[in-house]
């Protein structure tokens, strides 16, 4: 296959750990007992539709700069846009760690090896023009509009975008990584003639242009069975008994609050209800999770996490057992153990513990399995709230199915009700087939058991 010529230049490694050094040196001019300098350049075009026509083609570079010191133990952190305003970025740093208190859990990570890996830039983005992604968006809003004129798009967009992330500290971590990423997505619903379907939204991420048709072809197939499929929504009805969550749900749902609880700083302060349960069984015995590492299989990420520490992937839920925590270099010195290199954020923000790259392993069942044994309540979206301690969820079914009799027909706003942490061991299958989302998640569908449904 050949590629386009590139035509966009992108700095180099060199070129952006420069600024990270220049940081460095400055701040330890200005006072700093040490000194981290994290850089994010990022390049992105977008061709946006709304209303079912071209909206606008931008184009936009950023570059985000963070500079966090220690002062006598006390921790100061201040941002910028430009990379020519380093030395009053540096002060405002210095003079924010000179008024705070000394905080004994701040600390910058030590250096420790981690795998060098060629840095994903792909030809096929960085050749793209305005031109190219306008030309996309408007041949995938007449393709889909094409496939049932009843689809009505509220808004989507076709994006490029080009990124470099360099991170220099004084304690002698030196880490630099560049990738490119396509993307597409499009929110909207059905209309037939005075019925309006419940909004619908699906799209992807991939890593080459080339990969990016097939990849949206499959999340659009997605949003129109969604939203074709809730047209002639009628009232469902009430009972206790089983749910099927499509692998977006199961992520919300479920997933997320549980991952949430894995944060190192929720434990330590007593927010997480994991505390003191490593080794014990928080889930059914065939949920497995794994987060971290250089990404999902094509969709590679930077191998450094935001402290320059190495990702490493790993079981954080093993057939149903909690195996660790997600810890930063802060929670990391609070445990008195190194971290896991699950440091998140962008160079503007501080880091934090939390997962990346998140796939459950599939199951044995077929989809229809998961269905049959009705009634049961397919949550196609989700609308509601979850306490991070208790558990307690509650919220509205969007666009979703009642199952039962051998029907499968849309209903209208049903509520859902039950406790995350019960509903983990409430998992009755996970299906064999499984969907990745942007390429940041994977995830099978899930059917739980013993769900409190009631009928609008």
């Amino acid at each position: 296959m050949t590629h386009p010529q590139p035509t966009t230049q992108v700095p180099s490694r060199k070129a952006l750990l420069a600024i990270c050094e220049q940081g460095l040196d400055l701040a330890t001019q200005a006072g700093a007992d040490h000194a981290e300098v994290a850089l994010d350049w990022n390049r992105e075009q977008e061709a946006s539709l709304q209303a079912n026509d071209l909206d606008q083609v931008r184009s936009s570079d950023e570059t985000t700069i963070g500079i966090r010191v220690l002062v006598d133990g006390r921790p100061g952190f201040a941002t910028t846009n430009r990379s020519d305003d380093l030395q009053a970025t540096v002060d405002a740093a210095v003079a924010m760690a000179r008024a705070a208190p000394p905080d004994p859990l701040a600390v910058l990570a030590s250096p420790q090896p981690y795998e060098d890996v060629p840095d994903a830039l792909d030809d096929g983005v960085l050749a793209l023009s305005p031109a190219d992604l306008a030309s996309m968006a408007m041949g995938e809003l007449r393709r889909i509009r094409a496939l049932d004129p009843r689809l009505t798009i509220d808004s989507g967009a076709i994006s490029a975008d080009i990124s470099g992330r360099a991170l220099a500290s004084s304690s002698g971590i030196r880490a630099a990584w560049r990738c490119t990423s396509a993307s597409g997505y499009l929110m909207g619903m059905a209309v037939d003639g005075k019925e309006v379907g419940s909004f619908a939204y699906d799209g992807d991420a991939v890593r080459r242009w080339a990969d990016l048709p097939h990849a949206l072809e499959v999340a659009l197939q997605r949003f129109v069975d969604s939203s074709i499929g809730a047209l002639g929504a009628t009232a469902g009805r009430s009972f206790r008994g089983a749910i099927v969550l499509p692998p977006h749900t199961f992520a919300e749902l479920l997933i997320s609050p549980l991952l949430g609880g894995l944060a190192a700083d929720g434990v330590r302060t007593g927010t997480s209800p994991f505390k003191g349960r490593i080794g014990e069984s928080v889930a059914i015995p065939g949920l497995t999770v794994s987060a971290g590492g250089r990404g999902l299989a094509g969709h590679p990420v930077a191998p450094f996490d935001r402290e320059g520490m190495p990702r490493v992937r790993r079981k954080v839920v093993d057939q149903g057992v909690l195996k660790g925590f997600f810890t930063d270099g802060r929670e990391a010195a609070a445990a008195g153990q190194a971290s896991s290199g699950d440091a998140v954020g962008g160079a503007g923000s501080l880091p934090r513990p939390s997962a990346t790259a998140v796939s459950v392993d599939r199951g044995t069942a077929s989809i229809a399995a998961l269905e049959a044994d009705g009634p049961v309540v397919i949550v196609t979206r989700w609308s509601g709230s979850t306490n991070p301690v208790s558990g307690e969820f509650s919220g509205v079914v969007k666009g979703g199915f009642l199952v039962e009799n051998g029907e499968r027909r849309p209903i209208r706003e049903t509520t859902i009700a039950g406790n995350v942490w019960e509903a983990l061991h409430q998992i009755s299958a996970l299906s064999h087939d499984r969907s990745t989302f942007y390429g940041s998640s994977r995830y099978p569908w899930a059917r739980v058991e013993d769900v409190s449904v009631t009928a609008g």
